[in-house]
């Protein structure tokens, strides 16, 4: 496969071998053909399927929740005709295999929920039913008997880990992201035995199909147990030879000396209703400062959940200020921030104790409107060593923002770069974009509420007069080697379980973007936090998701993981002219904070 990083330890990714038995063992990853990635069987297609499958490098390319590990190719099939499909050739002599495993790692489309998708078919010449089907209720199984339930509805949209084992008496045995779901018996004790070494996937006599996505496929002719099936797990971006469990170790453990970075996602339903977990969030990041050497904390925007009500400013007025002198802060206003409250100087605008923080480094200053100097802010920090820029971009900012953007980060170019803005990321990865797509005639973001199940006004930066998130790609986030985290808020992150949406820059340089928004949880967020912990290497981070309000951790694989950051280069001597040349911006920035 391509395009593979994985980003945990090596200890905890373990490639399973199946029994000893085994003669024959097969994945396919679907990097770009059906050439099997190893082993001694193959693939081909039937009737036309070659001209109706398309290939992507990444998940992300058609805008899916991330499998674990890194970005993994995939292809995407259609519903298919009784003549298309796959056809599986064991290349064993044609012998009959009674004994075997198979495994899909598959994602299901919101528009395939109602349908049934064939998974093999033993029937050769494919005129009797198929072998094994998920059916429209989320089971898998045949012949009436369907157990467990798969991914299909939205909030709980994710790659899912399909096993089947068979045995020569008849009995088969069914799973689901490592969990057995169910077994049943063929009392005819032949309907699945694999004769003439050949049998068919994705493909049913009737056309009970449905159309999907596929990143690997692999079969055994052997019997792979509970445990064995139970360790491989879930989806990894890596196939279904590599187990998909999440980190192990204790997360309350800190690295010695790492230090950290607190995210705070929206907070617009504690303002609005629960100030007591608002302020429980800030002043545990308070007082755990010295503990687990918190650095910084930002806030992703939406801070209020109504923009001109004074009750719920003070709310966030009141938490926040449990930081003042203590943590130092970045905030940004979301669309539910967007009044001239944010820039009172009781609130987060000139002279209230945000424009106060000491790492407040430089704003966009907007002549017409010196009021509004810190709706786009920018913050450097040192810790273990390492030079931090945080750099907030309004939901309304203009052309000029990310021009001024551009010359903070390249003036900025020994500093690790971390942006911070409200609508960035959609839920499930992939970033904002209102472009139109000129086969359909509907924008980018619509075309992927089909596949995901949305029916929902998608809004992103460029409604509030802002930035479309691909544009700031485009146009800032690409271009400077230093960017390595872009954080972002909005959608809700218990949607489409993805860790972060993982690009390259234009020199190369991995940039992480994470959506942080708990709003849609109980109690309005139940004080999820997101914790940021660099390790002392300079490169790693473990990234670690924490309640004060219910003082537990969550090691679900999408919100604690480890990631490893690129390279910070050397400024050069023209970087460092540079660097000079911009100084009269640093402190035209400043002179109104």
């Amino acid at each position: 496969m391509i395009n593979k990083k994985i980003l945990t330890t090596a200890a905890l990714i373990t490639t399973l071998s199946t029994t000893s038995q085994a003669a024959i063992d097969t994945i396919w990853n679907f990097d770009t053909s059906l050439d099997a990635s190893t082993g001694t069987a193959s693939l081909s297609y039937r009737g036309d399927m070659a001209s109706n499958v398309n290939y992507f490098a990444s998940e992300h390319e058609v805008g899916l929740a991330m499998p674990y590990g890194d970005n993994g190719s995939l292809m995407q099939f259609p519903a298919t005709l009784p003549e298309q499909g796959l056809t599986v050739n064991l290349n064993n002599g044609g012998n009959t295999v009674t004994d075997y495993t198979m495994l899909w790692d598959v994602f299901r489309p919101a528009y395939s929920w109602n349908s049934y998708m064939p998974l093999y078919q033993t029937d050769f010449s494919n005129t009797t039913d198929g072998d094994f089907f998920v059916n429209p209720n989320g089971g898998i199984g045949i012949s009436g008997q369907y157990s467990g339930r798969v991914s299909d509805r939205v909030g709980d949209n994710v790659w899912n880990r399909i096993a089947v084992t068979r045995s020569s008496d008849g009995t088969m045995k069914k799973y689901i992201d490592g969990q057995l779901v169910g077994t049943q018996i063929d009392t005819a004790g032949s309907r699945w035995d694999i004769t003439n070494g050949q049998f068919s996937i994705l493909t049913d006599n009737d056309n009970e199909s449905a159309a999907g996505f596929i990143s690997s496929y692999r079969f055994t002719d052997s019997i792979m147990t509970d445990s064995q099936i139970a360790e491989l797990g879930n989806v990894h971006a890596s196939g279904t030879g590599v187990n998909g469990q999440g980190l192990t170790a204790d997360p309350s453990i800190l690295t010695p000396g790492s230090y950290t970075i607190v995210v705070i996602g929206d907070t617009q339903n504690y303002s609005s209703g629960r100030p007591e977990i608002f302020n429980t969030v800030t002043q545990w990041i308070a007082d755990n400062k010295d503990t687990r050497n918190i650095q910084f904390a930002i806030q992703d925007g939406d801070i209020v959940n109504n923009q001109h009500s004074s009750t719920q400013w003070d709310v966030s007025r009141a938490a926040m200020d449990k930081l003042n002198g203590i943590v130092p802060y970045a905030v940004v206003r979301g669309n539910h921030d967007a009044s001239s409250q944010y820039d009172q100087s009781d609130r987060y605008g000139n002279g209230s104790p945000y424009s106060q923080q000491p790492t407040l480094t430089g704003h966009y200053e907007n002549p017409a409107h010196p009021e509004q100097d810190m709706r786009n802010t920018f913050h450097t920090f040192e810790a273990n060593g390492q030079k931090m820029l945080v750099l907030t971009i309004d939901i309304s900012a203009g052309s000029g923002v990310v021009e001024w953007a551009n010359q903070v980060v390249e003036e900025y170019a020994d500093h690790r770069v971390i942006l911070d803005t409200h609508a960035y990321n959609y839920d499930g990865g992939s970033r904002f974009n209102n472009a139109i797509d000129p086969e359909t005639g509907e924008s980018y973001d619509r075309l992927r509420d089909h596949v995901v199940g949305h029916d929902n006004v998608v809004y992103n930066g460029a409604q509030y007069g802002g930035q479309d998130a691909e544009t700031l790609w485009n146009q800032l986030v690409s271009k400077h080697e230093n960017i390595s985290m872009f954080i972002s808020g909005h959608q809700f992150e218990n949607y489409d379980q993805f860790k972060y949406h993982l690009d390259q820059g234009d020199n190369g340089n991995d940039v992480f973007e994470l959506l942080v928004d708990p709003q849609a949880m109980e109690n309005g967020g139940d004080g999820w936090i997101r914790l940021l912990e660099f390790d002392p290497d300079g490169e790693t981070v473990h990234v670690k998701t924490y309640s004060p309000y219910r003082d537990e951790w969550d090691t679900s694989f999408d919100v604690y993981y480890d990631i490893k950051l690129s390279d910070i280069p050397e400024p050069t001597t023209l970087s460092l002219l540079t660097m000079g040349s911009l100084a009269l911006l640093k402190r035209k920035s400043n002179k109104n904070t």
